[in-house]
């Protein structure tokens, strides 16, 4: 993290903090969709889907390989949307946060001020990512609920209202995600000042 006074940022460095964010986040969860097919029939009907592995054959003798994707829409632009608040909304808080304080005060608060900012960000993400992860659930539990992600969301939206469909679980959801962005981004900081030899800025670092 830059100490306050030392760089200036400009829109260009958070999109582009966003979109990398965002990409990345896309790729990741979408690629993993299957995994979270299983992991969700496994959740609901834990006596018929009793593993991973049998779980994965069950769906596709049942339904064909095809339903192993089932969610990908919800799920990879839910993420892209997720990703992209959570990595350029954490650059945005920190360095608004640096550059409030001295270089001094920027450097011991550093550990504040990575948990702070990520969890802001986190939060705001969640806001976006939720509606999208009750689409995601709602299509893999009942595959024959709709035959699209935006029909499937207006179809919830009819039943139960904008926020009894997609707002439900956001609690659980800020439980889960929340703490862990704290720790993911505290520590990968944790982890380049401690070995880096110098700052992002080519200054030599105190922790190294």
């Amino acid at each position: 993290m830059a100490a306050s006074g030392k760089a200036e940022y400009g829109l260009d460095y958070f999109l582009k903090g966003a979109l990398a964010g965002g990409i990345c986040c896309s790729i990741t969860h979408g690629a993993l969709t299957p995994v979270d097919v299983v992991k969700t029939r496994m959740q609901l009907e834990p006596t018929k889907y009793t593993g991973m592995i049998s779980g994965f054959n069950k769906v596709i003798a049942e339904e064909g390989a095809g339903a192993l994707l089932t969610g990908l829409g919800p799920t990879a632009f839910g993420y892209f949307v997720q990703g992209w608040f959570k990595f350029g909304g954490v650059e945005y808080f920190k360095i608004q946060a640096a550059q409030s304080m001295t270089e001094q005060q920027t450097w011991d608060n550093r550990n504040s001020i990575y948990l702070g900012a990520s969890a802001a960000a986190e939060f705001i993400a969640d806001i976006f990512l939720c509606p999208l992860e009750a689409t995601r659930i709602r299509l893999v539990s009942n595959p024959t609920y709709a035959d699209s992600m935006l029909g499937c969301m207006a179809k919830m939206v009819k039943e139960e209202g904008v926020i009894g469909a997609f707002y439900s679980g956001f609690g659980p959801i800020l439980a889960k995600q929340v703490p862990y962005t704290m720790a993911k981004f505290a520590v990968q900081a944790r982890s380049i000042s401690h070995w880096s030899p110098y700052d992002r800025d080519g200054v030599v670092n105190a922790d190294s």
